[in-house]
């Protein structure tokens, strides 16, 4: 098993400014919200058959892999969903757009929902606005691209003009300035579920645990506080000589589980122990030999472990896969 280190929160490639706490309490507001989405069996086993598809047309257009939960948030991979505003399939293209790009709309056929074609025209889409924007505005980021998906490339244009082209600072409507956020949020919920487990108490990924009654529409809507350019405001003051963080590279070491496991289900804890030193850049460094219980996860027939040092360490197998299959775990493979 290897652990890897050095990495924090990111949007396709890009540091989320978590060292604002703005940012960070409105995330972890959005993440507690969407754990009641992604807590559904039907929504995994979707979005697992659509996953290896999507990624496979972001890298034909050169396109962040981040991006495959971008259905998520728009239709929790439904092909024929459809919005109050007429916006339709997994990637909720309004009538107009998917006409501008050539797809076949009325008489009796909706090309939005076909995946092929309504994947290609979403990322056709998506690249046209970031090359857009960059080329309109002078600058451009992911975060603004994205909610340019969501709110117009005419729209977030004109707010760069007057606010800048810092998303997360900027002010848009309540949709919008939830948006990137909404997908963060998916996208650590998927990959880092360890880290959520065990502060909500049950597998956020399990078919027979989590919360007991589901909860209505109206308890999962994300407020967007309209204050909050003064809260804004008043954290760009106070980090202004703060440096972004940075994403550093990727480094691995060896690790190898110690002592019995029998039965391995939810919650239980497993004795980690490092094969070589780990340095990071929170914890220090932690010496080759040294134990660590921790506790794991099922999910997908694989073990996810919540190594106690948040996102700066997790534990892969040494095919550099997230966790450990179960069957590997027991049989104390290294």
């Amino acid at each position: 098993m290897i652990a890897e280190a050095q990495h924090i929160i990111s949007f396709c490639g890009e540091a989320v400014p978590m060292n604002q706490q703005f940012v960070q309490d409105k995330l972890v507001n959005v993440i507690k919200k969407q754990v009641n989405v992604v807590n559904l069996p039907s929504l995994r086993q979707r979005a697992n058959s659509y996953f290896p598809l999507v990624e496979k047309y972001l890298k034909a257009y050169g396109l962040h892999p981040d991006l495959k939960y971008l259905p998520i948030v728009e239709s929790g991979f439904l092909t024929k969903a459809e919005s109050g505003v007429g916006a339709k399939g997994i990637w909720q293209i309004m009538p107009a757009t998917a006409r501008g790009y050539g797809m076949q709309v009325g008489s009796g056929i909706d090309e939005r929902e076909n995946f092929d074609k309504a994947t290609r025209v979403a990322c056709q889409l998506i690249r046209d606005n970031y090359t857009g924007l960059r080329k309109m505005a002078g600058t451009v980021n992911w975060p603004l691209a994205i909610a340019a998906y969501n709110f117009g490339i005419g729209n977030i244009l004109n707010a760069i003009k007057a606010q800048g082209n810092n998303y997360f600072t900027m002010r848009l409507n309540a949709e919008t300035g939830l948006y990137v956020y909404k997908i963060i949020a998916v996208k650590e919920l998927f990959e880092y579920p360890e880290l959520y487990n065990s502060k909500f108490g049950y597998n956020i990924f399990s078919t027979t645990a989590g919360p007991k009654k589901k909860p209505k529409q109206s308890d999962l809507k994300v407020e967007n506080d309209e204050d909050i350019i003064g809260v804004i405001e008043k954290e760009i003051e106070k980090n202004k000589d703060k440096k972004a963080p940075v994403i550093n590279e990727e480094q691995y070491v060896l690790a190898h589980v110690e002592g019995k496991i029998k039965n391995f289900q939810d919650g239980d804890m497993v004795t980690i122990v490092l094969d070589d030193d780990l340095q990071t850049s929170n914890y220090g460094l932690s010496f080759k030999g040294y134990s660590f219980g921790v506790q794991g996860w099922i999910i997908d027939d694989r073990v996810f472990f919540k190594l106690g040092y948040d996102h700066d360490v997790t534990l892969l197998d040494l095919d550099k896969q997230k966790g450990v299959l179960l069957t590997d775990l027991l049989a104390k493979k290294e």
